[in-house]
C-alpha cells in the first residue's frame, strides 16, 4: 500500500506565493512568449482561447492581437493585477482561479487552452484532476496547448527548485497517457529552444477525439 504524502506546508506554499509576487514587480520577460508563435497554427481562426496561469497577460494579449477570443485565469494577486493593467482589453477577460478546482471560468465551452509553465507547480497526485480540470473547459472538439519542462533531477530537493518554488517533473509520456484517458490525442510534440542549459521544455498539442468515462 502506497503512503499519501503530505499536503505542501505553508512555508512551501510562501515559497512559491512570494516567488510570483516578487517576479510580478521585477521579472523581466521578452515582448511575446515562445509559445506564442504557435497560437496561429494550433487554433482555429477566431477560437474561443482560455489561458490558464496567465501570469502577467502576455500570451493573452498575443492571442487578442491574433483576433482570437481570449481570456486568462491568475491565482497570484499580484500578476493578477499585471495583467488586468497590461492592455485596456483584458478588462473583464482576467478572473482568479487555479487547479486542480479550476471550475468553469467565463462560462465555459472554450476552443482550446493554454497552459504554459503552470503543470510544474502541480503536485503528482494533483496532476489527474488539473488534466481533467483543463478539459472541463473545453467544447466537444477542444484542444489543450501546454509548455511542460523538465528541470535536472539534482536541483529538486524534497519537491521545490533553486528558487524554492514548489516544481514537479511529470514525464510527458506520463501526460500523454492521462489526456488519452480523458479523450485526447497528442498531435505535436517538440522542445521549445531556451537560453536554459538546466531545463528542457517540450511542447504538447493534445486534440479532443472523444469523450471517455472514467471510474
Amino acid at each position: 500500500m502506497t503512503a499519501t504524502p503530505p499536503p505542501p506546508s505553508n512555508a512551501s506554499r510562501r515559497g512559491t506565493q512570494a516567488f510570483y509576487d516578487d517576479w510580478a514587480a521585477n521579472g523581466e520577460e521578452a515582448p511575446r512568449s515562445a509559445m506564442s508563435r504557435r497560437f496561429e497554427t494550433a487554433f482555429a481562426p477566431g477560437a474561443r482561447v482560455l489561458d490558464v496561469g496567465c501570469g502577467k497577460g502576455r500570451d493573452v494579449v498575443a492571442l487578442l492581437d491574433m483576433g482570437f477570443e481570449a481570456f486568462g485565469v491568475e491565482p497570484n494577486d499580484a500578476m493578477r493585477a499585471q495583467a488586468l493593467a497590461r492592455d485596456p482589453r483584458t478588462a473583464a477577460r482576467i478572473a482568479a482561479a487555479s487547479l486542480p478546482a479550476l471550475g468553469q471560468p467565463f462560462g465555459g465551452g472554450f476552443d482550446a487552452v493554454v497552459c504554459s509553465a503552470v503543470l510544474m507547480h502541480v503536485a503528482p497526485e494533483a496532476l489527474p484532476g488539473s488534466l481533467a480540470a483543463l478539459g472541463g473547459v473545453l467544447a466537444r472538439r477542444g484542444r489543450v496547448l501546454m509548455a511542460l519542462p523538465e528541470m535536472q533531477h539534482d536541483l529538486l530537493v524534497d519537491g521545490h527548485d533553486p528558487e524554492g518554488r514548489l516544481f514537479a517533473n511529470h514525464p510527458p509520456e506520463r501526460v500523454q497517457a492521462l489526456m488519452d484517458a480523458l479523450g485526447f490525442a497528442l498531435t505535436e510534440s517538440d522542445d521549445i529552444a531556451t537560453p536554459s542549459t538546466d531545463t528542457r521544455w517540450r511542447v504538447l498539442l493534445f486534440k479532443r477525439y472523444g469523450v471517455r468515462f472514467l471510474r
